[in-house]
């Protein structure tokens, strides 16, 4: 798989009462070619990404749809995505990354059972690829651009903007049959991605523990020998590089959105020599984390 481009940086997490958050990718932002401009990952939340500028290769599960301004694409919940600039290219990308259950109804109703439900168990999923054409698809993104805006200003009363627009999505999409079904059988995960998911998802949740390659391997059960080349093939990078590099991006999130200190963030990611996570940190962000943090309040995405 080609690879290009750097580091992303989500919002704090959502509120509990409003599970909606933020991400902004800019390929200018980048120490290494060999990054990628989406790191290699899954999660729960469903996440519609909208591009701004320049054109991104987005890889979903084994998909590559090359997305370029003015579309949008969409992430249905725990698929393994990431994405790349190719030749060089410039790239600016919001995600609005959310729980697709926030629109679910206290009351049961046909809204919810005919539609709502098959979304939140698989049966259906949105459609990856969302081109700026005229018709639904522009109403889609005409939505999804009045969320990055309700999330960037946040006037009062910007959750019902959101919760609406998202409402207005999926009427879109329902109405359009734009929407992709499955037979009720586990989705697209192969074994060689289910194996993956695996990885990352014990590197999320234990990055700031000691982690071996042996971890790693037995979690994916296959040897050391042939984790290495697995792991690169689909992720870009090498195991080492993938731990260290998440354990940055959530040092950058710590040092963006509390004051703790930098020793104090160095501990609480897995670093416990705090000398090295700080050229650790530079080597990826090309900044020590004080300049970092001076450098970067909140983005500014316009």
């Amino acid at each position: 798989m080609k690879k290009t481009k750097a580091l992303v940086y989500e919002g704090p997490s959502e509120k509990p009462d409003f599970p909606v958050r933020i991400s902004y990718n800019d390929s200018r932002n980048v120490m290494h070619d060999s990054d990628r401009l989406v790191y290699c990952h899954y999660h729960d939340e469903f996440e519609f990404n909208y591009v701004i500028e320049g054109s991104i290769v987005m890889e979903i599960d084994t998909n590559l749809i090359r997305v370029c301004a003015g579309d949008a694409v969409i992430i249905n919940r725990k698929e393994i995505h990431s994405g790349y600039c190719e030749n060089g290219e410039h790239c600016r990308m919001f995600g609005i990354i959310f729980k697709l259950d926030m629109l679910c109804s206290h009351e049961p109703d046909a809204c919810q059972s005919k539609y709502l439900d098959p979304f939140l168990c698989g049966q259906y999923k949105f459609p990856s690829y969302i081109p700026n054409v005229p018709g639904w698809q522009s109403k889609v993104i005409s939505e999804i651009v009045r969320i990055v805006e309700s999330l960037q200003q946040q006037p009062f009363g910007y959750e019902w903007k959101i919760k609406s627009s998202l409402f207005s999505i999926m009427a879109e999409i329902i109405a359009n049959k734009a929407f992709l079904t499955h037979n009720g059988q586990k989705c697209l995960l192969n074994e060689k991605l289910d194996r993956f998911q695996k990885t990352i998802a014990y590197i999320q949740e234990r990055y700031n523990s000691h982690i071996t390659i042996e971890d790693l391997a037995g979690v994916a059960g296959i040897s050391v020998d042939h984790f290495y080349k697995f792991f690169k093939q689909i992720s870009g990078e090498s195991p080492v590089t993938y731990v260290n590099r998440h354990r940055i991006r959530m040092a950058s999130n710590l040092l963006k959105y509390t004051d703790l200190s930098v020793l104090d963030i160095a501990l609480q990611i897995g670093f416990d020599n705090v000398s090295y996570f700080i050229k650790t940190f530079k080597k990826y962000t090309g900044f020590t984390p004080r300049v970092w943090r001076k450098k970067n309040g909140m983005v500014a995405y316009n």
